[in-house]
């Protein structure tokens, strides 16, 4: 596969990441990481169509994990591991669906963001760890979306 392949197909299968990482770093940095042999690294990287030595990389087990957590309504934990390899690549995590305003009002809504943002700032003003205080980035955002949501609603009626 020529290095156009993957610039121009994301997202990529789990297998095809591996590959992708086993071409660009080389299986001497993946062996190294993992503490595992090439044959392994080259099961993770295989086509499961096209091959009977296929395994589960660590990307696929990862997938069962997070989803074992939200079956289990841990759902908070399965976020927080995605949003520290988010933050890897310069990204942060919105769920898909639309905020739901939660206040009764759109003055109830203002109110709410306050307590958020006010976290966030002591975090960074008491020094806190940078995971924590991005968690409460995420928080307070996600409280004035819910605002802008309800504003949007109600210039609609």
């Amino acid at each position: 596969m020529d290095k156009r392949f993957y610039e121009e197909i994301p997202p990529l299968k789990s297998w095809q990441f591996f590959h992708a990482a086993r071409k660009i770093l080389g299986d001497a940095f993946l062996i190294k990481l993992y503490s595992r042999g090439k044959r392994q690294i080259y099961r993770w990287a295989a086509d499961p169509d096209f091959t009977t030595d296929h395994e589960r990389n660590p990307i696929d087990r990862l997938r069962v994990l997070l989803s074992r957590l939200c079956e289990v309504g841990r759902e908070d934990v399965a976020l927080s591991g995605v949003s520290m390899l988010a933050e890897v690549v310069g990204c942060e995590l919105k769920k898909i669906e639309g905020a739901e305003p939660d206040g009764e009002s759109l003055e109830a809504e203002c109110l709410d963001d306050y307590p958020a943002l006010t976290s966030f700032h002591n975090a960074i003003r008491e020094g806190d760890p940078p995971e924590v205080v991005r968690h409460l980035w995420q928080e307070a955002k996600k409280e004035l979306d819910e605002t802008w949501e309800r504003y949007r609603q109600e210039l609609e009626r």
